[in-house]
């Protein structure tokens, strides 16, 4: 399994994309392609499933999930829905505003650290939205990752994206399976995993964003995905490629604590002098990667140091 990517049931093919004058390819996605579209006098992004064939009800049925969250979500930081129709071939289409960039591409392209300034404005926009989203829509995001932060102009406003997998939660940050069922099924990206949902029985809590969201943190810092080989050793040894599977029967007092120190430790910062400018973004990153969940921070109490520091 690919710790990178968001995993899918079936294996991926190509299918060819016919041209058009209108539409340009400017990134891809789990089992997308996303695509600029002009269409005066607005721009926006159009996401179809042109990289699986046309028949695969899965991954529509994923686009068309993705398309109703967002329907209902509404602030400045998570990408606007603008519609959802089908293509001819009657493959479903979600179109959503546009953002000139992908934190995870600008990632790739630096070859020094983030300034700390930048760092804290990507956290302060990235918090709002999953305060929204914890407390107000009461939904986990479940794929949190630098790839799914979309930045416009110069980090004029950090917006967050791709919500085909994000899962009800209660409002004390854990799963509603009144509205989930009995079973549920985890899935994001291996590299981004918060030790406790590599471990069975799972514990999934909002605080798996949390963790997540402070990898986003280090990776603006060591310019690398928060991965290394002993992380895919023991992911390996503990997962396979299939989703994980939650059974609501399991009792939670079940999961060994100590055990999650042995999935996963927060990655270590690369060897380089950062200054006292960082002291309030790296005291976040040290917080959020708390090996155990009940001592990494809430939203609220994000906003908190984020507006002290």
């Amino acid at each position: 399994m690919d710790v990178l990517k968001t995993p899918l049931k079936t294996v991926l093919q190509k299918v060819q994309v016919p041209a058009s004058p209108f539409m340009k390819k400017i990134g891809s996605g789990t089992g997308v392609v996303v695509y600029e579209m002009e269409r005066s006098p607005v721009y926006c992004k159009s996401r179809s499933p042109w990289a699986r064939q046309k028949n695969n009800v899965e991954l529509n049925n994923r686009i068309k999930e993705e398309a109703e969250v967002l329907r209902q979500l509404n602030h400045p930081n998570i990408v606007a829905f603008k519609a959802f129709t089908k293509d001819s071939d009657g493959r479903n289409i979600l179109v959503m505003e546009e953002c000139s960039s992908c934190l995870g591409d600008m990632i790739e392209e630096r070859n020094s650290p983030f300034p700390a300034m930048t760092i804290t404005k990507v956290c302060k926009d990235i918090v709002e939205a999953l305060d929204y989203l914890h407390n107000t829509a009461l939904l986990m995001h479940c794929d949190i990752k630098s790839y799914n932060v979309l930045v416009r102009g110069d980090f004029d406003i950090c917006k967050l994206c791709d919500f085909g997998i994000c899962l009800p939660v209660t409002k004390h940050g854990e799963l509603d399976l009144t509205r989930t069922g009995k079973e549920v099924e985890y899935v994001g990206t291996a590299a981004w995993f918060a030790p406790e949902v590599l471990l069975f029985p799972q514990v999934i809590t909002t605080k798996a964003d949390i963790y997540a969201f402070g990898l986003v943190i280090w990776e603006m810092i060591a310019l690398v995905p928060p991965v290394d080989e002993q992380f895919v050793n023991s992911f390996n040894s503990t997962i396979d490629d299939s989703c994980i599977s939650i059974n609501s029967s399991l009792d939670n007092s079940q999961f060994d604590s100590s055990s999650v120190e042995r999935v996963r430790n927060r990655p270590p910062l690369p060897d380089i002098e950062l200054s006292e400018d960082y002291n309030c973004v790296l005291e976040i990153f040290y917080c959020c990667t708390h090996v155990q969940k009940d001592e990494r921070p809430t939203t609220k109490d994000l906003k908190i140091l984020l507006d002290d520091g």
